[in-house]
Order: C-alpha cells, then structure tokens, then sequence
C-alpha cells in the first residue's frame, strides 16, 4: 500500500471512529452511573495525611491530618439545558480524606450528555432543622464528628494539623467552618455552590450499563490561599466566631473538573 492511500485510509476511519464517538443516543427513561472522583492536592501536590508539608503565602509550613467537608444537593445540566436534581434523601456525602471509599461518591441519572455539575458545600437550612431523628448516615450528629453539640449545627468543612506558626505549645490548628444563616437569629452563611463546567475537559456521557467517572481536583491549599489570604499564626482556631465566611469564600474555589472517562463498565457487567 503506498504511503497516499495509506493516509487516506487513516483518514476515513479516524472519521468514522469520531462519528461513532459522538453520535450517541440517550434514552432518557433509562439510567446510567455517575462516580466523583475527588482528588486532594494542595498547591499542585498530593495531599498527604499527617506526613505531608505544606507551605501558604505567609511562608507558614503546615501539616494536615483531618480533613472532611460535606457535599450536598447534587444537580447535573446536560447540553439541552435540562437539570437532574439528585433525590434529597440521596444527595448527602462526607468526604473524608482518610477515608479512601469517601472519595468516589456514585449515584444514577438519568441517560444524557451532562455538561456541567452542581453541588454545594454544606448542609442546607432545611435539613439542618429537620428532626435529628430524620438525618441518618453521613448525617448522623452522633457519629459524624461535623456537629457542634454546643452550637446545634453541623460543621461543613473541618480541616486540622500542625504548624510551628501556631502560637502555642500544641502547635494545632484547627478550622471547622459551618453557620447557614441561623436558626432563630441570624447568622453568616457559609453554604456555598460549586458550579462546574464539564464541557471543556469532557462532558459526562451516561449511559445504561456503563459509570461516567468525573475526576476532580480539590486544592486545599486554597482553604488559606484563596481571595483570602489566611495566616495560621493569626488565625489558628476558627469555629463559629473569627474569619469562617472569608475561609468560605477561599474554598468554594477548590474545585476544579480535570476529566472525564466516559463508558467505564460497572462490576458484575
């Protein structure tokens, strides 16, 4: 075969393989899987309970030994504008980086192109008031470790470690930020929306049958060096008083989509 037909041969069939890629159909009465994938980071390197180092902006060194956030009320958008809204009772998961079966949350929608992705960071105000006995799971204020008994409200995100910055002698600082705006005098609200474009990294193609997996990076680096630039010398206790809502802002910022793999078969397929 000479080289000219070669390539026009390669070309056809790279064609026809994109043809076959993107011409997918769905059916919307039928499910497919989605799987998060949260992948921890801080400043471009993986993070590393208890022995990793990190350094802020304050040249501050630090290590991380608790990290758990929650993530909630879960929306997909596909490319016809259409959102699928995870059932409540189904959308609650606690993400806890010691925990390595905490950071692949998987659920069902319905079959479709998704191309952005919704979440919050946190517990909504309705949950948080509902009767204790109705939060279960990843929701239980008895066994979560991310519920101020003191303060009646859960904790959304709880990130602990060491630095010698930290002006005493355990050298601990710790950073439980919560507050949804109060149950009978207001409050800050720290409830925050992560908004994902999925489009440019790679929409997630559910399909009956297969998991869409969403690969996402959480710098947590950015919890101190966001918007906000956070000493931990200054600050190295933040609860429900100090600069919660600034360390909010920084880390509804964390997030990142940096891929998609579409089409992966689920076990016993």
């Amino acid at each position: 075969m000479n080289i000219r037909l070669f390539l026009c041969c390669l070309l056809i069939g790279s064609t026809l393989f994109s043809c076959q890629k993107n011409d997918i159909t769905y059916d919307q009465n039928k499910k497919g899987s989605v799987k998060l994938k949260f992948d921890h980071i801080v400043s471009g390197k993986t993070l590393q309970l208890k022995t990793g180092e990190y350094s802020n902006s304050f040249n501050e060194r630090y290590k991380i030994d608790i990290l758990k956030y929650y993530i909630s009320d879960i929306k997909l958008i596909n490319d016809q504008g259409k959102v699928f809204i995870l059932p409540k009772k189904e959308s609650f998961f606690l993400i806890d980086a010691e925990k390595p079966s905490s950071l692949f949350p998987m659920f069902e929608v319905p079959e479709g192109n998704y191309t952005h992705l919704q979440f919050i960071l946190g517990i909504d105000e309705e949950t948080s008031k509902s009767p204790a006995e109705n939060r279960t799971g990843v929701l239980d204020i008895a066994t979560s470790g991310m519920y101020w008994g003191w303060n009646s409200g859960y904790i959304f995100f709880k990130m602990e470690g060491i630095s010698d910055a930290v002006p005493n002698d355990r050298k601990r600082f710790a950073y439980h930020i919560g507050l949804f705006g109060g149950y009978d005098k207001p409050t800050k609200n720290n409830i925050k929306t992560i908004d994902l474009d999925l489009g440019k990294a790679g929409s997630a193609q559910v399909k009956a049958g297969y998991s869409s997996d969403i690969h996402l990076l959480v710098d947590i680096g950015k919890a101190l060096d966001g918007t906000n630039k956070m000493s931990i010398a200054k600050n190295p206790m933040v609860m429900v008083s100090g600069p919660n809502d600034l360390i909010a802002d920084n880390y509804k910022d964390m997030f990142t989509h940096d891929h998609t793999h579409n089409q992966q078969k689920l076990p016993n397929e």
